[in-house]
């Protein structure tokens, strides 16, 4: 069927179908002139008085296309551009500058241990330089200006909006130690948006504007994401935030072309600023809990440590790491001792460490914990330094002759927020397996008659705690050797110095034996001391100084107790 449009000046004449395309895309208006034969027959009518144009022609959708198809007024483009050169032209003063980036960048630290979650929304605002800002300037007029005459002023803005934070949560969550700022971001939703817009959309839109939507955008896209990858100094998980928030939204708008759609974004905004708002309301509520943590060994046992926090040396003279904020710092670490330690002795340590940097520490907790299977206790202080008040929290743990410590110091005001660190630490924290332990286990296994290994195994049995298992071990060398020193010295140390039952036999037992090496005899005198018989501990070493008064390892026992040494 052939239709006739009658034009000034001219008659065109096309086929139904094509006739029928042109009305649904908005393009012949219903004042035209139109004669088809089956409906008007010889006259030419205006069409818009024909039923069958009244039923193809979408209003809407004309509105639509008239909006893309001719110039307008940006007026929420301009105010996003106003605003951010409102902004760059306020930071020419120094301390505004220094404000602006010290209280409005996207930096991790800033956000989850003080709460500060308006940042993941004002970077998006800053820049810091003129080629910075006109270079983002430059994609949001263009992105910008296209996208709010197809959408509407609301949606752009709620497309922007949710690009700069969707590209912050991203850079936050992947970069956390490291502060970024621009309008990048949100640049990259609108172009992704712009993209997904005329892939979804693209019979709809005007032959004149299709050039700044769709395939058409996938190169500046391209290039742009490649330029970022190739510096240093780009924030490129803030603009694939950004990209990926953009294209998701636009997958869920759609032109406002009917009450329907109009309804449906508005629904889809508001539900997106209730996102946005309850996002940032969990990070401002789950603060440090959101810290990143990453595990660290410290020679025997594993704790997580915050991961964007920066290694230094702390005032308890300890290797730790501090936080940006310069809040707090958390210290993970152990010490060998000549001998086991036990919690308390441990903690006990500690607070004097505390009382000698700092002011007389006062304890707040003082409780026993076991974590990761071992004994310890928990300390909880508060001190002062350099005039401040600072609040210590402490995990100590002993493991044989090993004290392992995790602590974590802040200021008094911030103490209640960084307490989840340390406890998400601990309960993360993992005791390593000896490996000393188990190459000993295997050399007496493998040897099973030898004393040496049996010794050996003994004496790391000792080290990490383990005094039942450690005599055995050291009896078990004496069973072919019985005068064999280091075997003897073991069996009086691991009773002297864990207190197993047994020791005032074991040494009336050596007694009755010639004491040749002087080693055994200064730890059979310190098992005495430890049994509390201090006069018989003397009696041993008088005898044996006698026997031998030049001998090395009698003089330097001999010194250490405050016993004379001079001959006569």
């Amino acid at each position: 069927m052939i239709i006739e449009l009658q034009y000034p000046g001219h008659t065109q004449r096309m086929v139904f179908d094509e006739f029928e395309r042109r009305v649904r895309d908005g393009e012949i208006p219903p004042e035209l002139q139109v004669r088809f034969e089956a409906v008007t027959g010889d006259q030419f009518v205006p069409v818009g008085g024909l039923e069958f144009y009244q039923e193809l022609v979408d209003p809407g959708r004309r509105a639509f296309r008239d909006r893309m198809s001719r110039p307008g007024m940006p007026i929420a483009t301009a105010a996003l551009i106003g605003l951010q050169l409102q902004i760059y032209a306020a930071s020419w003063s120094p301390e505004v500058e220094t404000w602006f980036q010290e209280s409005w960048t996207n930096w991790a630290p800033a956000i989850l241990e003080r709460g500060e979650v308006s940042r993941l929304l004002s970077y998006g605002f800053l820049h810091l330089g003129f080629t910075h800002l006109l270079f983002n300037l430059t994609f949001l007029a263009y992105t910008g200006y296209n996208l709010e005459r197809a959408l509407g002023r609301r949606n752009l803005l709620t497309l922007f909006i949710f690009s700069v934070f969707c590209g912050g949560l991203l850079s936050m969550g992947m970069t956390p130690g490291q502060p970024s700022l621009g309008a990048s971001g949100g640049d990259f939703g609108l172009l992704a948006a712009a993209v997904v817009f005329g892939w979804k959309h693209w019979d709809d839109i005007p032959v004149s504007a299709r050039t700044k939507f769709g395939w058409a955008l996938v190169p500046y896209l391209a290039f742009s994401l490649i330029s970022g990858l190739s510096s240093e100094n780009v924030d490129n998980w803030g603009h694939l935030g950004g990209l990926f928030g953009g294209a998701l939204l636009m997958t869920l708008m759609s032109p406002p072309v009917s009450s329907r759609q109009l309804a449906r974004n508005r629904v889809l905004r508001r539900s997106t600023g209730g996102l946005v708002a309850a996002s940032l309301a969990v990070i401002a509520f789950a603060g440090t809990e959101l810290v990143p943590l990453k595990r660290h060994s410290a020679e025997g046992w594993s704790v997580p440590v915050p991961t964007y926090w920066r290694e230094g040396w702390t005032f308890t003279g300890d290797r730790g790491w501090f936080s940006p904020t310069s809040d707090a710092t958390m210290v993970v670490t152990q010490t060998t001792h000549e001998r086991p330690i036990r919690p308390t002795q441990a903690v006990d340590a500690l607070v004097e460490r505390i009382r000698s940097a700092g002011s007389e520490p006062q304890v707040l907790v003082r409780e026993d914990v076991t974590v990761a299977g071992a004994p310890g206790q928990r300390l909880k202080a508060r001190f002062s330094l350099a005039g401040e008040p600072m609040i210590i929290d402490a995990v100590v743990l002993t493991r044989g002759v090993v004290a392992f410590r995790a602590h974590l110091q802040s200021r008094a005001g911030r103490a209640g927020a960084y307490a989840t660190v340390l406890e998400r630490a601990i309960a993360r924290a993992e005791l390593d397996p000896s490996l000393e332990l188990e190459e000993a286990r295997a050399w007496a296994e493998t040897h099973p008659r030898s004393w040496q290994p049996a010794v050996a195994l003994g004496d790391v049995l000792y080290k990490v705690g383990r005094p039942e298992e450690a005599r055995a071990s050291y009896l078990r060398a004496l069973e072919g050797h019985p005068g064999r020193a280091e075997a003897q010295i073991g069996l009086l140390r691991v009773h002297a110095h864990y207190g197993l039952e047994g020791g005032a036999d074991l040494a009336e037992s050596l007694l009755k034996e010639p004491l040749a090496d002087p080693r055994v005899v200064v730890a059979l005198a310190d098992l005495y001391d430890a049994l509390g018989q201090e006069a018989q501990a003397l009696a041993v070493l008088n005898q044996a100084w006698l026997q031998a008064p030049k001998d090395g390892v009698l003089r330097r026992d001999r010194l250490r107790r405050g016993l004379p040494v001079e001959q006569r």
